[in-house]
């Protein structure tokens, strides 16, 4: 049985280890090459959502936000009498108060990063509408199944949620299929059939083309994360027309 759990590994990925522990993973991962795959593909979902998520933070506060976080005016005086309080409470209500203005801001952050942690949890979540969650591997579900499953690259459908690229055989011996999600915001990815489903490898933002207009041909959509993927894995030459009905037929295998 493997001493290397999920949590072990995860926090290898985030360099949260010491070093005895990194260097024991370290070794593992020589000899294991399930365990190395795994670490590839955790390291690889950690850099999709920093990719896609450390440029809204980065944006500029919003006016009328940013309105939210400034003080008060301050209001006249009331002419009443002054409230006489002991040293030693007056110094714990300042206190209290400068805490209330110091957290605040922070607090605002915190808020937007769980809320795009939430949108990130959501895209991956297990039983999401297009990626399920297996083993800590990414697989295909919903209507990019089905795509994936049916769809050819040779009869494009304008209006497809789905647009499937090419098709191959992979130096492993797997059938991969490259594809682009056309809803916003827009991504194209590579997957490869296995006995568990479509296992999704990478997934990477696309860039529209200028003008705004379609995306293009997912062939020629591909970012070059899935290029690189693609490029990595193939064996021969792609399918025709022919030889992906045919892989269509025999069920991708």
């Amino acid at each position: 049985m493997n001493p290397i759990d999920d949590d072990i590994l995860q926090a290898y990925v985030d360099g949260e280890l010491d070093a005895p522990s990194a260097a024991r993973v370290e070794a593992a991962l020589a000899h294991d090459a399930v365990l190395a795959h795994r670490v590839q593909q955790a390291r690889a979902v950690r850099a999709r959502l920093r990719a896609a998520f450390d440029p809204v933070l980065d944006e500029p506060v919003p006016a009328r936000l940013s309105a939210l976080l400034q003080p008060r005016p301050a209001q006249a005086a009331t002419p009443t009498s002054p409230l006489v309080m002991p040293a030693a409470g007056h110094g714990k209500g300042t206190t209290r108060r400068r805490a209330t203005r110091r957290w605040f801001v922070p607090g605002a952050a915190l808020a937007a990063s769980v809320a795009l942690l939430a949108v990130a949890l959501w895209w991956w979540q297990p039983g999401g509408d297009l990626i399920r969650m297996q083993g800590g591997q990414s697989f295909a579900a919903g209507a990019l199944t089905h795509a994936l499953d049916q769809a050819l690259a040779s009869e494009p459908k304008a209006n497809a949620p789905v647009a499937i690229g090419l098709s191959f055989r992979s130096t492993d011996g797997r059938i991969c299929r490259t594809f682009v999600l056309r809803a916003p915001p827009a991504r194209a990815g590579l997957a490869c059939h296995e006995s568990a489903g479509w296992a999704l490898p990478v997934l990477s933002a696309v860039t529209p083309p200028e003008g705004g207009g379609e995306l293009r041909q997912a062939a020629s959509a591909l970012p070059p994360a899935v290029q690189a993927a693609v490029d990595a894995r193939l064996r021969g030459n792609v399918f025709d027309a022919q030889q992906e009905r045919a892989a269509r037929d025999a069920g991708w295998r």
